[in-house]
C-alpha cells in the first residue's frame, strides 16, 4: 500500500488578505454563490498538502496552482514539512507583486 505524506499548509497574512478581498468583492457584486464557490475551490486546491509538487514551477522557488473556475492561482513555496501559501493571486494583477512575501 502506498501512503502519501501530508504536509502542513500555512497561509501568510497577505495571502489570507488576498483571498478575503476576493470573497468580499464577489459578495459586494451580489454574487453570493460565486463567493461560496470560490471558497470551496480554495479548499479543494489544498490538495497540495498531499501532492506538493502539483503546481507549476515559478520564479524564486515558488509553485503556482491554477484555480479551475476562477482567475486566481495559489502561489506557494515548498519547504520541508510546510507549504507556505504566499499569495492568492488574481491573474489581472501586476505579475509577481507577491515576490517579497515569505
Amino acid at each position: 500500500m502506498w501512503l502519501q505524506k501530508l504536509v502542513q499548509i500555512s497561509f501568510c497574512s497577505e495571502a489570507q488578505t488576498d483571498a478575503s478581498a476576493a470573497v468580499d468583492w464577489y459578495i459586494s457584486e451580489g454574487a453570493i454563490i460565486a463567493a461560496a464557490d470560490f471558497t470551496d475551490e480554495l479548499d479543494q486546491a489544498l490538495v497540495i498538502s498531499q501532492f506538493p509538487e502539483l503546481g507549476d514551477k515559478g520564479v524564486h522557488n515558488t509553485r503556482s496552482l491554477l484555480l479551475h473556475s476562477f482567475p486566481y492561482s495559489l502561489i506557494y513555496r515548498l519547504q520541508d514539512n510546510l507549504i507556505p501559501i504566499i499569495a492568492s493571486a488574481h491573474h489581472s494583477r501586476r505579475l509577481i507583486y507577491w515576490i517579497d512575501r515569505r
